[in-house]
């Protein structure tokens, strides 16, 4: 099943990316809280692995394909990039974002 942006309520990605957190990154070790702004990069609770496994639980749960050059520190650093590059990648090509369908270039 395709997920569409306007299938996401508010609050959802970030709720789904602070579970994921919690179980796959935390593993119920610490107790801390995750704010929306909280640096989770550049504050050290996730490391590039980490990055990497988020990026794989993002493209599953969303429906969406990361491009290599999408994949750093400044937009996987806190909860609202991350929103806000989830609902851009739903939003489709329409906004500006490449999706893997786009002809090839020769």
């Amino acid at each position: 099943m395709e997920i569409k942006g306007g299938d996401i309520k508010n609050g959802d990605i970030k709720q789904a990316v602070r579970q994921f957190i919690a179980e796959n990154v935390l593993l119920g070790l610490h107790q801390t809280t995750i704010d929306d702004a909280t640096p989770l990069v550049t504050g050290g609770l996730i490391d590039s692995i980490g990055m990497i496994g988020l990026v794989a639980f993002l493209e599953n749960r969303f429906a969406v394909e990361f491009m290599p050059r999408e994949i750093d520190i400044h937009s996987l650093d806190n909860l609202d990039r991350i929103e806000d590059l989830i609902r851009k990648k739903l939003a489709g090509p329409e906004a500006g974002f490449a999706t893997g369908d786009q002809p090839e270039v020769r």
